[in-house]
């Protein structure tokens, strides 16, 4: 196993001891960057104060944006407010859709490892990663997938923008879901709902912290975080991390390190510019790949002989088991460098203009075939292939809010518009194989999966000689949007009426390199809207309900199941909201239940096809429509002063509703009386997919956690905290045979103790998740964590 740690230089130790050195060169002017309460809305006149005037007080009650997220009004993991939801700073219980938004203090107690330790609480979200992005940031909210797509990830965004797929919390602040269909606010989106990740702003009082972390089987962290005022009208923030994951799979290394610096300039109270930039890169030699499962059947039907075994793991395996190579890796590099101006034109407009470059790279070799040549052997091919993917994203967007109130109405204002330019390339090649090796063609000798005496991972294959299988190819797309939205306010505000549209036009061109051709430029547009109501029946209730459209346009080829290759038809989906909102006891309870209905046409479906000598391709299928409905319902509390929680329970049922467009006339055929092959086939698959659970989806998801703070005498400064993640009934692939669905439940639990010293504050917490040791499969590529102890040591400045 290679030692990664010299490919790193010092970057990550010449960032964190930065941070430490400014952490130690100034005086403690308040406890805690990640407490620090956010600024309040500057007052609404004419004249421009200079920032040079102020007093300290005066400084940081300075806002002039209201595209910034008011989190000094959150209360512990109640947030007041969110930005994602209508793309300005509005009040949660005032938005006619569902949303969670997980605030710093939530965050701050997962401990969180990747994005779906916190999104996993959001009602409706379920992981879903597959063979070659295991890892990285992939969701699926409602059933439909959000995260990497072919020609780039445009679904999960950060600040509003497009994100990288893979990240960790080093510089998140917040993290928000947004429910339903949102192409209005986004543009290209799936229609399950989005992701937005917030990251930290630069404050203007000195705050900073210190975080080590060691845990179970050797994972270890160190994290710190600085911000102040580098003048009266600079501001700055450095958020730095290294990550070594723990030694618990067979083979397996993972690290990572993340530096973040970003600035703040605020000449006077109605102006402010904004430069953020973060490097984050995560080194696994070799990564986790886990997907030893059957296939499914062969025939036209499943028979006693011929079972339809997909997604079913061979027996026998260890849970830390690992397909993968001493010599297989993954290297992830993201780049995001982006920069605001915000200005308060008058008492009535703000205007935004902001500019975001992002880039990131994954290189990755592995070995392994992930997946059996039939139902019935243990033999496993070993394929060696490599693969890199380049995605750079510049975005420019413009942004204007206005506010009126006439007396009998109120009336607030969203105009806008997005260039995207975006370059997506990837490059494949793997060894051939050589026939005679057994009953599977492999370039390496054969894993039987029931004899570890086989697993050799001790194998190498030169770089150079990964020449089959390969492809060379890379989409070029613009996007072009111009939206823009209203929410009228009647009878005070208790009636409020949102309507909205967008519309979209991507350009893009697919080149295939090896071949040296280009296919004509590709030309979607479309028209998406937003309707909502919402009505206060008292200071506390509310009903609302809104409807929704989410449009993608196809970029990259897809291998039909002919042979042939296409463009596929754009993605469209649309969706209703109904429920009932709750803000009660002075906002110590809030709670949303939501009734949903999505529906989503031309999704392109993964179809791995393995033939009897282990080769693996994969198609793709457009369904002609997925549908998900259901109940969802969270809520927020703080039970005491000391005492607080969150829940959240998810009624679900996402399915393939229609297939192939022809399901019902497919499905009435005689299976007996087929002969030809493409019919065989066709029939199989209509049979596998026609009212099929989406993939990863639950019809229940449970989820809870909650904390306490000793407020004694003989106690102050001990808290606990536990909590349980809940799955019921859940598929692995469309086609996973029901008795291979899992349900499970993780049992997590914090207990810590802080306390003051010299006006600092100390916090040592431990932690433990998953502590009845669950074993379950968070994605079809991958087993879940094993139990986990970790200490984690504090201090705050």
């Amino acid at each position: 196993m290679k030692d990664c740690l010299p490919e790193f230089g010092l970057r990550p130790a010449a960032a964190i001891a930065l941070a430490l050195d400014l952490l130690l060169m100034h005086r403690p002017a308040m406890a805690n960057a990640a407490d620090q309460s956010e600024t309040v809305t500057a007052t609404d006149t004419d004249s421009a104060k200079t920032v040079a005037d102020m007093d300290i007080d005066e400084l940081v009650n300075v806002k002039v944006s209201p595209f910034e997220v008011s989190s000094h009004l959150d209360s512990g993991y109640h947030a007041s407010n969110s930005v994602s939801g209508s793309r300005f700073d509005t009040p949660i219980r005032e938005l006619p859709f569902a949303i969670q938004a997980f605030t710093e203090a939530f965050i701050k107690d997962q401990k969180p490892r990747d994005i779906f330790d916190v999104a996993r609480y959001s009602p409706g979200v379920t992981y879903r990663s597959n063979d070659f992005n295991e890892g990285n940031a992939n969701l699926a909210i409602r059933g439909f997938a959000v995260g990497s797509i072919g020609g780039g990830n445009i679904q999960t965004l950060r600040d509003g923008l497009h994100g990288p797929s893979i990240l960790d919390f080093t510089n998140i602040s917040r993290l928000e879901v947004v429910k339903g269909p949102a192409s209005f606010l986004y543009g290209q989106v799936a229609p399950g709902g989005i992701v937005n990740v917030i990251t930290k702003n630069p404050q203007r009082q000195f705050a900073a912290n210190a975080d080590a972390r060691y845990g179970s089987y050797g994972q270890y962290r160190f994290e710190t975080d600085v911000t102040g005022p580098a003048s009266k009208t600079l501001s700055y923030r450095l958020a730095a991390s290294y990550d070594q994951d723990m030694h618990y799979w067979e083979a397996y290394d993972a690290n990572s390190w993340n530096v973040s610096p970003s600035l703040l300039w605020q000449p006077n109270d109605r102006l402010s510019v904004s430069l953020k930039y973060e490097n984050f890169q995560k080194i696994e030699e070799p990564q986790l790949m886990q997907k030893p499962g059957y296939d499914t059947w062969a025939g036209a039907v499943p028979t006693p002989s011929d079972p339809n075994l997909s997604g079913v793991d061979v027996p026998g395996l260890p849970n830390n088991w690992n397909s993968m190579a001493y010599s297989d890796y993954r290297h992830s590099n993201t780049h995001n460098l982006s920069t605001w101006l915000d200005f308060k034109a008058d008492e009535h407009w703000n205007l935004r203009t902001g500019y975001s470059h992002l880039e990131y790279d994954i290189d990755a070799l592995f070995t392994g075939n992930f997946g059996m040549a039939n139902n019935t052997t243990t033999l496993q091919g070993r394929r060696v292939r490599r693969q890199i993917y380049s995605n750079r994203d510049d975005t420019i967007e413009l942004q204007a809010v206005g506010k009126y109130d006439f007396g009998w109405a109120s009336l607030r204002l969203l105009l806008g518009g997005q260039y995207v330019d975006r370059n997506f390339h990837r490059v494949a090649g793997q060894a051939a194989n050589v026939e005679g090796m057994g009953p599977i063609a492999s370039p390496l000798p054969l894993w039987d999966l029931s004899d570890p005496f086989t697993w050799n991972r001790n194998t190498a294959i030169p770089l150079s000689a990964l020449t089959s299988s390969g492809f060379s190819e890379s989409v070029q797309a613009v996007d072009k949007s111009i939206y823009g939205g209203s929410t009228f306010g009647f009878f005070d505000d208790r009636l409020l009426v949102l309507a909205g549209g967008r519309l979209t036009s991507t350009d893009s061109v697919y080149t295939n390199h090896l071949a040296g051709q280009a296919q004509p430029e590709a030309t979607a547009s479309a028209v998406t809207p937003q309707y909502g109501l919402l009505y206060k029946l008292t200071p506390e209730w509310s009903l609302f309900g809104s409807y929704s459209e989410s449009f993608v346009p196809g970029t990259l080829p897809i291998t039909n199941t002919d042979g042939t290759t296409s463009i596929p038809d754009p993605t469209e989906g649309w969706g209703y909201d109904i429920g009932l909102k709750t803000d009660l006891f002075d906002g110590r309870v809030s709670s949303t239940l939501t009734y949903f209905d999505i529906r989503n046409k031309n999704i392109v479906n993964d179809l791995a096809v393995t033939n009897s000598t282990g080769g693996i391709t994969i198609y793709g299928v457009q369904s002609g429509e997925q549908r998900s409905q259901g109940i969802e319902w969270d809520a927020t509390a703080k039970l005491t002063d000391d005492w607080q929680l969150y829940l959240s329970y998810t009624y679900m049922d996402a399915r393939i509703t229609e297939f192939s467009g022809n399901d019902h006339a497919i499905l009435a055929q005689d299976p007996g009386t087929l002969t030809d092959a493409a019919d065989i086939r066709n029939y199989r698959n209509v049979k596998r997919f026609h009212d099929a659970p989406l993939q990863m989806s639950a019809p229940h998801l449970a989820n809870l956690w909650t904390r306490y703070d000793f407020n004694s005498e003989a106690l102050r400064g001990l808290h606990v905290g536990g909590g349980v993640n809940f799955v019921y009934d859940q598929t692995l692939l469309p086609d996973t045979p029901k008795f291979a669905h899992q349900t499970y439940a993780l049992l997590n639990a914090l207990v810590g103790y802080s306390w003051e010293v010299g006006g600092h504050s100390i916090s040592v917490d431990l932690m433990g998740k998953n502590l009845l040791d669950e074993r379950y499969r968070p994605s079809q590529s991958s087993r879940g964590r094993p139990r986990e102890l970790m200490i984690n040591f504090s201090v705050r400045f």
